[in-house]
């Protein structure tokens, strides 16, 4: 989508959300919001607002009325049951997402039940399919709105990821099964399994959109300036719109920058609403991760690793030694630094001799590819080879058990080397082309020093996407 188209979007969430937001009487300029009138007529109907006659000219008025339209979602009275689970769930909260539907309570049951936790209603969305309210302990100093809940032990994806490499291991186990016992059934269950594991993400996904726990709701709202939200379960675009426009977001269109089409982006333009609890203290982050001087062992592998090359990348947490040592030995080796990257995880250093650097003419993250590649057709041809040559059909059940059980691991083969080894294969990436892109996972480097790292080789981040293989894929493109 381009830029332009997701500005028009920005600015028509803005009106709807904010402009429209229940205010008794608005008026709007359509010039001022680059709107045409037809636009926002749409915005302000959607809104359940009418129009008047205008008080002044190139304006449009309109009259907050919520009686002339379809009333939002209501629940009607819960039971006695219902609110004493409601209560339990405020004990030691915060703040908690409520929502009606999922409780099965009314506004005031929710109200009622938050007033006994010591909590009151400071921000509400509703439409005609559920109505979300915003619990909060009074007596907290105001502050700009900002996520407070506990982020999830296991989101949504990583759940419906976990059910997908059990069902897989399950699988495995089975054709193992097949294959020693001699016995043919267990190899039905693959294709029962498989079926199995497709059912067990809508599940996962039914299940968790019928939880009355919403810690999830505001957790992408985190005051970046832009975020990529997958749109919860159960929870309609419009309430998801109106839960970003209370943290100063709005809605940009699909994300084009994922693989995911469920994608939304979001952008910050407002601040946020005024109330809501104090973020705690941050903790006190070193600008730079030190070790100091390591024992004599670690100074001759130093030494070995030194000897006649041309350039080495050195983590000083790999080395455990301080980076004043790895210079002075260095130094003796004829090897100078030339670039130092740190944050909280490590320090990186570059250290090059006088001799030219022999350009690299292949990058490992495509070995996260072909190693595993490698082994399923190695197994595939092993146990086709030797089944051909004995007769044998469980030769080849062992062979594609072992490819199933042994693709997923070999996928992170990359993190049995040493951490300074990987950390030269990331910068090694960075080739010169105008884009890369693999996983960053692979490398087992903080985010930080990748960016530090591509920058230093004149690249800058431009997208990523979470999978659930290798971790996140992350593109930079060339600067210069």
């Amino acid at each position: 989508m381009r830029s332009d188209q997701q500005a028009w979007l920005v600015r028509f969430g803005e009106l709807r959300y904010r402009a429209f937001g229940g205010a008794p009487v608005v008026e709007v300029a359509p010039a001022q919001w680059g709107l045409d009138p037809t636009t926002i007529r749409q915005a302000a109907h959607s809104r359940r607002y009418r129009e008047t006659a205008p008080d002044q000219a190139d304006f449009l008025r309109f009259e907050f009325a919520p009686r002339l339209f379809p009333p939002p979602f209501d629940r009607g009275p819960g039971t006695d049951a219902a609110r004493r689970r409601l209560a339990k769930l405020l004990r030691e909260q915060e703040q908690f997402w409520a929502s009606s539907r999922r409780l099965r309570l009314s506004r005031d049951d929710i109200g009622k039940a938050g007033a006994a936790a010591g909590m009151t209603v400071v921000a509400e969305a509703a439409d005609p399919t559920d109505r979300l309210l915003l619990l909060r302990r009074t007596g907290l100093p105001d502050e700009e709105l900002r996520p407070r809940t506990p982020g999830r032990l296991l989101d949504l994806s990583t759940v419906q990821g976990l059910a997908a490499v059990l069902s897989v291991a399950v699988a495995g186990v089975g054709t193992w099964f097949a294959a020693t016992a001699e016995q043919k059934w267990p190899l039905l269950l693959i294709p029962v399994l498989l079926v199995a594991a497709v059912a067990a993400q809508f599940l996962i996904r039914g299940i968790a959109g019928r939880s009355p726990r919403m810690p999830w709701l505001d957790e992408p709202f985190d005051g970046s300036p832009q975020v990529i939200v997958l749109p919860p379960p159960s929870v309609s675009p419009e309430l998801l719109g109106e839960v970003a426009s209370l943290y100063g977001y709005f809605s940009a269109g699909p994300c084009d920058s994922t693989r995911n089409a469920l994608d939304v982006l979001f952008r910050k333009t407002r601040p946020g609403l005024i109330f809501g609890t104090p973020a705690p203290p941050a903790p006190r982050v070193p600008s730079s991760f030190e070790i100091p001087a390591g024992s004599p062992d670690r100074e001759q592998w130093l030494r070995n690793h030194l000897d006649g090359r041309a350039e080495l990348w050195v983590s000083v947490r790999h080395a455990k030694l301080a980076p004043a040592r790895i210079v002075e030995i260095a130094g003796g080796e004829g090897l100078h630094p030339v670039a130092e990257f740190a944050d909280s995880t490590d320090r990186i250093l570059l250290l090059r001799g006088n001799s030219p650097v022999p350009a690299r003419k292949f990058r490992m993250s495509f070995a996260g590819f072909l190693v595993p590649a490698g082994w399923a057709v190695l197994c595939f041809l092993g146990g086709l080879g030797t089944m051909a040559l004995t007769g044998d059909e469980n030769i080849f059940a062992i062979g594609f058990g072992l490819a199933v059980l042994g693709v997923p691991p070999l996928l992170w083969v990359l993190r049995i080397f040493p951490r300074s080894v990987r950390v030269g294969w990331l910068a090694g990436e960075f080739d010169g082309s105008a884009g890369v892109t693999f996983f960053s996972g692979q490398f087992d480097v903080s985010p930080e020093l990748t960016r530090q790292i591509a920058a230093f080789h004149g690249y800058h981040f431009r997208s990523q996407t979470a999978t659930r293989a290798q971790g996140t894929l992350v593109t930079y493109v060339r600067l210069r």
